[in-house]
């Protein structure tokens, strides 16, 4: 299903109310039975800051993208990886970036905002 070369974000699901958020932007080196080999940074949560902090050193990971802990998003393969980074958008939306032009919403709500009752 998933080919060499193509770039995925990779949200590790929030399992609990208090958990931070953790990303992995990366590009597939190997994919095989659910399984994916990639290449690239992880990103969490500042806990001072509130903010996306970027690793400095790229990883490789093998994350078994079928077990139901990992949320994955197929990017486009234009997406440049050293460059990628979260901001918040005027609302206090998520926002991945990268120096190309290339911006995705990841907010987990569709009003960042919104009240629950």
């Amino acid at each position: 299903m998933l080919e060499q070369g193509e770039k995925l974000l990779i949200v590790h699901r929030r399992l609990f109310e208090k958990d931070t958020p953790r990303f992995f932007v990366g590009e597939v080196q190997a994919y095989e039975a659910g399984i994916a080999k990639v290449k690239g940074y992880t990103f969490v949560k500042d806990l001072f800051s509130g903010n996306m902090k970027k690793k400095s050193a790229s990883r490789i990971k093998i994350m078994p993208i079928v077990s139901g802990t990992f949320i994955v998003y197929q990017l486009p393969v234009t997406v440049l990886l050293d460059s990628v980074r979260f901001d918040l958008d005027q609302d206090g939306a998520l926002i991945l970036k990268d120096d190309g032009g290339f911006s995705m919403d990841v907010a987990e709500s569709v009003h960042q905002h919104e009240t629950h009752q």
